[in-house]
């Protein structure tokens, strides 16, 4: 009880600063962290709980720190931001936060008054509803990217409008060649002097190197867990993975990134090669093995978790949690980084990310593939009939579940169960049918 009462005199002083809704939620969330951070860790991965530690432990910073921390959105490179001692707040990673804790409705509702229309993505439409809530931290200024939509600049701007704060975009070019990596590179290097004169920060060459490294670092640990998922053995479910956003693009450049991937990689090696000393252990065999595309409902429903523990279905991969660019030249930091953001499956043609798609299907070996199609989002949604088309070509049968990943009113549990369910039974099917032929030939063989 002294260590609970400890840790709210630790938290009141920061969350007072801020608005009593949030103040309220926050301590919530962090008083649950805590608890089971301190309490029952043989539930789950223990490096789940170091990765809740690191992100409260950012957000706190954030919140606390208004006059160094930067909004973004997704893939601005935080490599650039951290070494600054920037702290970076990403408007999308936001929404899911506080989709997580229930608050959603009423970001949406607010984002709806002022006139944002309905059919956009529920992300940036719960975003800038938390905007005009005060509830995100005060920041020193906006950055977005062009890659993944184009709401990206246009929430941005409209959170200008509230904030006071200048908005810088870095434009990603569409094709990966040397011209565009030139183009891009220069973008970026202008990007700092930005930064260093808005917020009268200087980058340190030697702890802009030390954050290349840590990329690296967490580039290392992300593809030596991304092998280790290929072990049937492997404990990592994916309801969990696809929260991975988080620690694997926001913290990317920071020793808090690091931590978590380090801490998650030695305890799956661990878990897996226990798992294989247990002579008792049930075989995998009959597991349905699911690669996903896109992302997942962030608001509180227990649907991937039941789908994977009461089942028999394993979300073996996400691709999300693809290693695609190449290691970074500390020597060559802004050109590395400009090929990192151009070469993204999410950026550029199409082809690109189908065949990023069938080469995790074929690695992981998986008997069917699905896509979460969050309404709004035109960029995922047009690509799946192209996506289901090129995956049947070569076996993976391929599901796209419509529904949002930030508005729980767009969820319907039935729908979701009964397209499910018919395309488990397929699967199932399917594998059925494969494993009798395969002992067939294996007894006309030994024959």
């Amino acid at each position: 009880m002294a260590s609970i009462r400890k840790f709210k005199e630790w938290t009141e002083p920061f969350l007072r600063r801020i608005s009593p809704i949030l103040f309220r939620e926050l301590l919530r969330f962090l008083k649950i962290y805590y608890f089971f951070c301190r309490g029952n860790k043989k539930k789950e991965l223990v490096s789940l709980h170091v990765q809740t530690r690191v992100g409260v432990k950012h957000l706190y910073n954030a919140f606390a720190h208004p006059k160094r921390t930067v909004w973004t959105t997704m893939f601005v490179p935080s490599e650039i931001l951290f070494p600054m001692g920037l702290y970076p707040f990403c408007l999308e990673i936001g929404a899911a936060l506080f989709a997580g804790l229930g608050q959603s409705s009423r970001g949406l509702m607010e984002a709806e008054s002022y006139g944002v229309p309905t059919d956009i993505c529920s992300f940036h439409r719960s975003a800038i509803g938390h905007t005009f809530r005060n509830l995100f931290p005060k920041n020193i200024l906006q950055v977005a990217t062009t890659t993944l939509c184009d709401n990206n600049t246009k929430t941005m701007k409209i959170c200008e409008s509230v904030t006071g704060k200048e908005t810088i975009v870095i434009d990603v070019p569409y094709e990966a060649d040397d011209y565009s990596v030139k183009y891009l590179t220069k973008q970026l290097e202008d990007f700092t002097q930005r930064l260093e004169e808005a917020t009268g920060r200087k980058m340190d060459q030697a702890a802009f190197e030390k954050a290349i490294e840590y990329s690296n670092q967490t580039r290392e640990k992300m593809i030596e867990i991304n092998e280790l998922r290929k072990d049937p053995d492997c404990p990592l479910q994916g309801s969990n993975a696809l929260g991975f956003m988080f620690p694997g693009y926001l913290l990317i450049g920071s020793q808090l990134s690091v931590e978590f991937f380090s801490s998650l990689a030695a305890e799956l090696r661990e878990k897996i090669e226990e798992k294989k000393r247990n002579v008792n252990r049930k075989s995998p065999r009959d597991q349905i093995r699911i690669l996903w595309l896109e992302l997942k409902p962030y608001f509180k429903i227990d649907f991937l978790t039941k789908l994977e523990q009461e089942q028999g279905v394993k979300i073996v991969f996400e691709e999300t949690n693809y290693v695609y660019w190449d290691k970074l030249d500390p020597q060559k930091p802004y050109e590395s980084l400009a090929r990192k953001l151009i070469t993204s499956h999410y950026n550029g043609p199409l082809e690109r990310r189908i065949e990023v798609t069938k080469k995790l299907a074929r690695e992981y070996q998986v008997d069917g593939v699905v896509v979460f199609s969050s309404w709004g989002c035109r960029r995922n949604n047009a690509a799946v009939p192209t996506l289901k088309r090129e995956l049947n070509k070569i076996g993976y049968p391929l599901l796209s579940l419509d529904g949002d990943c930030v508005d729980d009113h767009n969820y319907m549990p039935g729908q979701f169960s009964t397209r499910i369910e018919g395309f488990l039974e397929m699967l199932r099917g399917r594998k059925a049918t494969t494993n009798i032929s395969q002992r067939e030939m294996t007894e006309a063989g030994v024959a």
